[in-house]
């Protein structure tokens, strides 16, 4: 699976959550923590995005203390006002990565595609 597709499935992700259909289990259902995370974050898109490893630099911060402060359940889902702002803006950087790397994939196609004068 390549990058972009494990970015979408983010999007993917937190577009149930949004929707009042999915609940983020962190490291264990995150689809790039999936990949690029055993013990250590190498390689994630997210880290690579920000420049920062365990997504800090991202909204996730935000939304994991509001859940674990404020409801401090298990699941960690859309339970009030807050958690629905928190879950959009974190869908919305899912989205700029993803974006992101689009741009950064089809730069290297054009690259590559370029005919160099002989």
């Amino acid at each position: 699976m390549n990058k972009l597709s494990i970015m979408e499935a983010s999007v993917r992700k937190w577009e149930r959550i949004i929707d009042g259909k999915g609940s983020d289990g962190g490291v264990v259902d995150c689809p790039p923590c999936r990949i690029f995370y055993m013990l250590v974050c190498f390689g994630c898109p997210i880290a690579q995005y920000t420049g920062k490893k365990f997504c800090k630099g991202s909204p996730y911060g935000a939304w994991y203390w509001h859940q674990l402060e404020e409801h401090d359940k298990i699941r960690k889902k859309v339970y009030c006002p807050e958690c629905l702002r928190l879950a959009k803006e974190m869908h919305a950087f899912m989205i700029e990565i993803v974006e992101h790397l689009k741009a950064e994939k089809k730069k290297r196609e054009d690259q590559n595609n370029r005919i160099e004068p002989g």
